[in-house]
């Protein structure tokens, strides 16, 4: 059987129409940044930098479809760092640009989390 191809999905941002975030399922051996990597991954980027979570075909695709069909509570529940570009109060996504970040709030000297405040002014964490 033939590895998945790779699929791309990339969600508007509500307020401005840029990239909210792009999403990338890439199996094991897709060649990026030059090189093939040898684990499955879905990477988020265009929201506070690349997040890469590397899992299982099936998982990973679970999280990649919810996200597409615009599940964030079944995404939420699989890896909510993937989703802090939506704002679950209007129930909109936004791009980084559009939200207000706070600054990194640390806790004994370690990173701790980040808030945002959407356009409309819910505050959420956007990076945990």
């Amino acid at each position: 059987m033939d590895a998945p191809a790779s699929r791309h999905h990339t969600l508007p941002c509500a307020h401005c129409g840029r990239a909210a975030a792009e999403l990338a399922l890439l199996p094991a051996g897709t060649v990026t940044a030059g090189a093939a990597s040898t684990r499955d991954r879905l990477e988020r980027t265009d929201f506070l930098g690349t997040l890469t979570r590397f899992g299982s075909p099936a998982e990973l695709a679970l999280l990649f479809d919810a996200i597409c069909r615009g599940d964030y509570e079944a995404a939420r529940g699989i890896d909510q760092d993937f989703v802090a570009f939506h704002c679950r109060a209007c129930n909109t996504d936004y791009c980084e640009a559009c939200w207000r970040l706070s600054p990194p709030v640390f806790d004994e000297g370690f990173y701790d989390y980040t808030l945002g405040t959407c356009p409309l002014g819910h505050e959420q964490v956007v990076d945990d």
